[in-house]
């Protein structure tokens, strides 16, 4: 039988003239199974919640494109197009089309920005921080964009987090 114990789970530490015993082990044993299984558990029910979560965001991001799709396909004067891509946290970030878009939506890990092709305003939805409106510059220049922040503003507001991915959907006219 063990003499001393330890800290936090009380397993058997045995001094050297301490008998040594089998059940001692066997409870030993059976304490850090339970707990070990009490950490998978819980780690699994973290890692199904965030599953849940991520497939619930994309799930409802896939059904407003498809809904902004049908909605656009029906008036016939609108092509929508998709692009991405990852944020190199920069100051500035210059987008790219074929063509001048009317409109755009960027769609990153926390936020969202939509972006008018005509006036150069923006709104970004931020989801830790709400609405902010003019929190980017849009300054067009033919078919490219160069958003820039409006004023001190985080890498989120500007859609640019280095490594971050973000989905671009644009809005060109047909005519």
């Amino acid at each position: 039988m063990a003499s001393s114990y330890t800290e936090h789970y009380r397993l058997n530490q045995w001094e050297a003239e301490d008998p040594v015993r089998r059940v001692d082990f066997n409870e030993d044993n059976a304490q850090i199974d339970a707990a070990l299984k009490d950490v998978a558990d819980g780690l699994s029910e973290e890692v199904s919640a965030r599953t849940q979560a991520v497939s619930a965001e994309a799930s409802a991001r896939m059904s407003a494109v498809s809904s902004l799709n049908y909605s656009l396909s029906r008036r016939g004067n609108c092509d929508v197009r998709t692009s991405s891509y990852t944020g190199d946290g920069s100051t500035t970030r210059t987008l790219s089309f074929s063509s001048a878009p009317k409109f755009i939506v960027i769609i990153g890990p926390q936020a969202a920005a939509f972006v008018s092709g005509t006036t150069g305003t923006s709104l970004v939805q931020d989801s830790s921080r709400g609405t902010l409106p003019t929190a980017l510059v849009a300054a067009w220049n033919g078919s490219q964009v160069t958003l820039s922040p409006a004023y001190s503003s985080t890498a989120n507001a500007l859609m640019n987090t280095s490594g971050a991915s973000y989905q671009v959907i644009s809005f060109h006219n047909v005519s």
